[in-house]
C-alpha cells in the first residue's frame, strides 16, 4: 500500500481523543456510603457487563471512524478491492513528425494517432497528473481538459523532430509524479527515422507502453535540397536542386512568391537523387524568399524546400600586399567574377585584407599571421591598436590537421567553414590566445573560434575582424590549394565582416543560440515576435524567417525538414504491427517495455500499470458506517 498524501496520517493521532474521554470516564472518586442507595449498587452490578460492553462498543466505533477519515484523508492505494484504478501519473508522447502528415485514404496519419492519445486522455480522472509530450519537444501540462484542448491544436510538424529526447523527457515527468504510478505511452507512426539505434531511451523502473500506427507505405516524391550559390547574389547566382521521385516529377522555383524557372526530373532514390543547378538573376534586392516546389502527394510537407539569398551590390575590399600571392589571386578571381568589387580611395566600410603585422589597417580587417616569425610583436601591437582581442603565440612547425569545433554537441560538416578547414594539414601555425580586455575598446560580443589547429584556436571571428593563425601559404597550410577557401573567403567578406547579416539553416524543434543583436523574428506571414535572449527554438513548420535587428532585416532562419523523414520505411516491420517489441526495444531499454497491436490494447495495457485502486471511497464509507452503528448504539 502506498499513499499519495502521507502526512494526513497524522491524523490518526486524533483517535486519542474518544480513547483519553473514555478513560476519564472511568476515573473513580471518593467513596461515601449511602444506605439509601444500596439498592442501586445492587442494579448496577446486575447491568455493569452490558454497560461495559457497549461503551467498549461506542469506543472501537469512534476509533474505527477517526481511523478510516484519518487514511482517507491520505489517498492510499492497493491492488485491493477499489474504486476505478489508482492515481498514475502519465507521459503521453505523440509522434507529430513530418511523416506522420501523409493522407491515405482520405485521411492524414496524425488525426489517427491524436484521437488514440485522446481516448486515452478520456480515461483519466482529476487524481491522475498527465502530460502530452510531442516529438518537437514540446510540452502539454494541466487536467484533462487542457490536454484535450493542446491535442486538437497539434500539428504535423515540418521535421523529424526527436522521438528519443520526447520519450526521454516523458520518463522524467512520469517519474516526477510518484507515489503515483508513473507510465510512458507512446504513440507513433513507426517511421524508421525515428527509431534511431543511437539514441537508445533507459526507462528503468517506468513502464514504457508504446502504439505504432503503421500503415501501407506511399510513393513519395521530396525536395530533398535547395541550395543558392554563391552566399551573396549580386544580382544573379545559381540554385541546385535535388529530388527523390518513382517517376518523372515536375518542379518550379520562385522567388519572393514569383514563379522564375521550371522543369521535369527523372526518376530517382533517396540515395540517388535528380540534381539540376539553375542560374537565377533576381530584380529585387535585400533578403529574397525563395521555394522549391514539387506537386502534391501523400506527404505534402516534404513537397517544397526553402532557402533564402541576399541580393545586393558586391562587397567592396581594399587588398594589400602583406596578406600573400595566393590570397591577392583569390581575391582577384572574385573581383573579376563581379563577386567583390576594389575599395576606393577614402571609402570607409571597405574590408582590409593584409597581414596582420602591417601598419595602419582598420577595421572591419581579414588578417592572416606574418609570413615572418620576427613580424609576430608587430602584428601583437597592431592586433592590440585595433582592439582585437587575440595574440599570436609562438610559432610551431609540427603538422596537424584542423578541425572545426562542434556545435551543439556535434560537428556541422556541411557548412562553408567545415568544408574549407576541417582536416585541412598546417604545417605552420602561430596558436591564437584570446586577451579579452587588453585592446583599446573592450570586445562587444563573443568570439568565434571557427577552426583550431593543434587543440588551439587556429581561425577565429569576432566584431569587424577575422583572424587566421597562419600565412596563407602552401607552404603553411594546404589551405590556399582547398577549392572551398574562395567561397570561405567570400562568405567572410560579404557575412562575417561585411552587411549580409546571418543565414542559418535548421529543423524545427533545434535551439539556435548566438543572437545577442537580434531583436524579433519575422514570420513568413509578415508578423514579427520579439526575442528576449539570444537562443532561439526554431519554429515548428517549414519556412524563411527573417532576423530583425528593430525595423532592419539582419539575416535569414532557413527552417526544413530532414530529408531521411521523406523515406518512407517503417521500423522493423511497423507497416502490418509484425515484430513491434523489436522496435520497441530498439528505441528504450528498462524493465516493463511492450507494444501494444491496437488502441484498445494500449489504453488497457498503460491502466494495468497502475499500483491497484484508490480506496479512498472505501474508507470514507467505512468510516459512515461507523459512525451511524455509535449514533445507533448511543441512541439505545
Amino acid at each position: 500500500m502506498a499513499f499519495l498524501a502521507p502526512a494526513f496520517l497524522a491524523l490518526g493521532l486524533l483517535a486519542g481523543v474518544p480513547l483519553l474521554v473514555h478513560l476519564l470516564r472511568r476515573r473513580v472518586g471518593r467513596v461515601i456510603d449511602f444506605p439509601a442507595v444500596r439498592y442501586l449498587e445492587r442494579m448496577e452490578q446486575e447491568h455493569s457487563r452490558d454497560l461495559k460492553l457497549r461503551n467498549r462498543l461506542l469506543l472501537l466505533l469512534r476509533l474505527l471512524a477517526v481511523l478510516a477519515l484519518a487514511l482517507a484523508a491520505a489517498r492510499p492505494i492497493a491492488r485491493l478491492l477499489g474504486v476505478g484504478h489508482a492515481p498514475m501519473a502519465v507521459a503521453i508522447v505523440v509522434d507529430n513528425s513530418l511523416s506522420t502528415g501523409v493522407v491515405q485514404n482520405g485521411q492524414v496519419r496524425f488525426d489517427s494517432l491524436r484521437t488514440d492519445a485522446r481516448r486515452l486522455v478520456d480515461e483519466l480522472t482529476a487524481d491522475d497528473r498527465a502530460w502530452i509530450v510531442t516529438a518537437d519537444g514540446r510540452v502539454i501540462g494541466g487536467g484533462p481538459e487542457a490536454l484535450r484542448a493542446g491535442l486538437d491544436a497539434l500539428q504535423p510538424v515540418g521535421g523529424r523532430g526527436d522521438l528519443a529526447a520526447a520519450t526521454r523527457r516523458a520518463v522524467g515527468l512520469a517519474r516526477s509524479g510518484m507515489p503515483r504510478t508513473p507510465v510512458v505511452a507512446i504513440v507513433s507512426d513507426g517511421q524508421r527515422s525515428s527509431f534511431r539505434s543511437d539514441s537508445v531511451v533507459q526507462s528503468d523502473e517506468v513502464p514504457v507502453v508504446t502504439l505504432l500506427r503503421g500503415g501501407p507505405l506511399p510513393r513519395n516524391r521530396a525536395v530533398l535540397q535547395a541550395t543558392p550559390e554563391p552566399v551573396r547574389w549580386t544580382p544573379g547566382g545559381t540554385v541546385t536542386l535535388a529530388v527523390t521521385s518513382p517517376d518523372a516529377a515536375a518542379w518550379r522555383l520562385t522567388l519572393d512568391g514569383r514563379t522564375v524557372a521550371r522543369g521535369t526530373v527523372p526518376p530517382a532514390t533517396l540515395d540517388a537523387p535528380a540534381r539540376v543547378t539553375q542560374r537565377l538573376a533576381s530584380t529585387s534586392s535585400g533578403w529574397v524568399r525563395g521555394s522549391v516546389e514539387l506537386d502534391a502527394d501523400a506527404l505534402r510537407a516534404d513537397d517544397t524546400r526553402w532557402f533564402a539569398v541576399r541580393v545586393a551590390p558586391p562587397p567592396t575590399v581594399n587588398v594589400r600586399g602583406e596578406g600573400g600571392l595566393f590570397l591577392g589571386a583569390a581575391l582577384g578571381t572574385l573581383v573579376d567574377e563581379g563577386r567583390l568589387a576594389r575599395a576606393r580611395a577614402g571609402e570607409s566600410r571597405a574590408v582590409t585584407v593584409s597581414g596582420a603585422d602591417a601598419p595602419g589597417t582598420r577595421l572591419p580587417v581579414l588578417l592572416t599571421a606574418p609570413r615572418d616569425p620576427i613580424g609576430v610583436g608587430e602584428a601583437n601591437r597592431q592586433l592590440e591598436r585595433l582592439g582585437i582581442p587575440w595574440r599570436f603565440g609562438a610559432i610551431a612547425r609540427s603538422q596537424v590537421l584542423a578541425r572545426v569545433p562542434a556545435r551543439g554537441g556535434a560537428a556541422d560538416t556541411s557548412s562553408i567553414s567545415a568544408r574549407a578547414f576541417d582536416g585541412t594539414p598546417v604545417r605552420t601555425r602561430y596558436p591564437l590566445q584570446y586577451s579579452p580586455g587588453s585592446g583599446a575598446a573592450a570586445p562587444t560580443s563573443a568570439p568565434d573560434t571557427i577552426a583550431t589547429a593543434g587543440g588551439a584556436p587556429w581561425v577565429v571571428a569576432g566584431e569587424g575582424y577575422v583572424l587566421l593563425g597562419s600565412p596563407v601559404d602552401p607552404e603553411a597550410t594546404d589551405l590556399p590549394l582547398d577549392a572551398a577557401f574562395v567561397p570561405w573567403l567570400l562568405e567572410a567578406l560579404a557575412r562575417r565582416l561585411g552587411d549580409d547579416g546571418r543565414l542559418i539553416e535548421a529543423s524545427p524543434g533545434q535551439v539556435v543560440s548566438g543572437l545577442r543583436d537580434i531583436s524579433g523574428l519575422e514570420a513568413p506571414d509578415g508578423t514579427v515576435s520579439p526575442l528576449a535572449s539570444d537562443r532561439l527554438t526554431v519554429p515548428a513548420q517549414a519556412g524563411v524567417y527573417f532576423l530583425r535587428r528593430q525595423e532592419a532585416r539582419a539575416g535569414a532562419l532557413v527552417v526544413n525538414g530532414e530529408p531521411s523523414d521523406s523515406e518512407f520505411a517503417a521500423a522493423s516491420g511497423t507497416s502490418a504491427n509484425t515484430n513491434a517489441d523489436a522496435t520497441v526495444a530498439g528505441l528504450v531499454v528498462g524493465r516493463d517495455v511492450v507494444a501494444a497491436t491496437d488502441a484498445t490494447q494500449w489504453q488497457d495495457a498503460v491502466f494495468s500499470r497502475a499500483a491497484g485502486q484508490a480506496l479512498l471511497l472505501p474508507l470514507v464509507a467505512l468510516a459512515l458506517a461507523a459512525l451511524l452503528a455509535e449514533a445507533y448504539v448511543s441512541g439505545r
